[in-house]
């Protein structure tokens, strides 16, 4: 086990990113700094890997950094460009949700490491898509995805909160064998894999670095950025976030993630400059 290296996990959004989906200068110093030192900055999202690297071009994304997309399923390795973990949901019983949010009449949509694939070509779409400019495919009926490796569906109503709140609590029954569940934000209700979360994912790339997990720090301002607050050795929530965010949290940063939050964690516990 190397005892010097620490792993620093981070969600995207309102935690890295800005209300306005930048990094702000501080946070892009701080980052780049401890990675020059020989630490791990880890980016620990439920988006896909496309759309991640997209929104982190102001970062120097090279040696000592890694992508976990799709809530820690899918781990890439950017200095090698290559994926060196990957999880899927079962197709068959994805295709069954995929059809019963259509039933309903919300917007679905579901991912491979390629982009996503959904049966509506709608505002919703393209509203998810303004940020994630993934690409995408509108297919006529969700059978045609068997035999494709399925990462994530997602029901997204903009408008509803309480409508997606009755589809996770209608379908609770069938889905609660082979899939976890969550709202990644109120407008966004997640599927993944059974037992898959942010929290795997810290653990994965601890073991796989050979770094002691009480050398890895998380920090997240959701619901489902639990799992890996409660999975790192420090876990840190942001001061804009999720009350039980908070709750779960060891730290709750001064600063927002509009100003710098995460430099914040990385100086104060890492670099150790404040």
């Amino acid at each position: 086990m190397n005892s010097e290296k620490k792993i620093i996990f981070v969600d995207m959004d309102d935690t890295l990113l800005t209300t306005d989906k930048k990094i702000c200068s501080e946070n892009v110093e701080a980052i780049n700094r401890m990675v020059l030192e020989g630490h791990i900055f880890a980016i620990n999202t439920g988006r896909p890997l496309n759309a991640v690297k997209k929104l982190v071009t102001g970062l120097n994304m090279n040696k000592n950094c890694y992508i976990l997309s799709f809530h820690g399923t899918n781990v890439y390795d950017c200095e090698n460009d290559k994926i060196i973990h990957a999880d899927s949901m079962n197709a068959l019983e994805s295709i069954k949700i995929l059809k019963a949010i259509d039933d309903e009449g919300i917007h679905s949509q579901t991912f491979t490491i390629d982009g996503i694939y959904t049966t509506r070509d709608d505002d919703v779409l393209k509203e998810y898509n303004k940020y994630s400019d993934e690409p995408y495919k509108i297919v006529d009926d969700y059978d045609e995805l068997k035999g494709l490796a399925l990462h994530k569906i997602m029901a997204i109503d903009f408008n509803d909160h309480g409508r997606l709140v009755k589809f996770q609590e209608k379908y609770a029954s069938e889905t609660s064998k082979n899939f976890s569940t969550f709202f990644s934000c109120p407008e966004y209700l997640e599927y993944t894999m059974k037992g898959a979360d942010k929290g795997n994912g810290v653990r994965f790339l601890s073991d796989y670095l050979g770094i002691p997990i009480s050398n890895t720090i998380a920090c997240g301002d959701e619901r489902n950025d639990i799992s890996m607050l409660k999975a790192a050795g420090l876990g840190v929530a942001m001061i804009n976030g999720n009350e039980e965010a908070k709750r779960a949290a060891d730290y709750i940063t001064r600063n927002n993630n509009n100003n710098g939050g995460i430099a914040e964690v990385i100086n104060k516990f890492i670099l150790k400059t404040e």
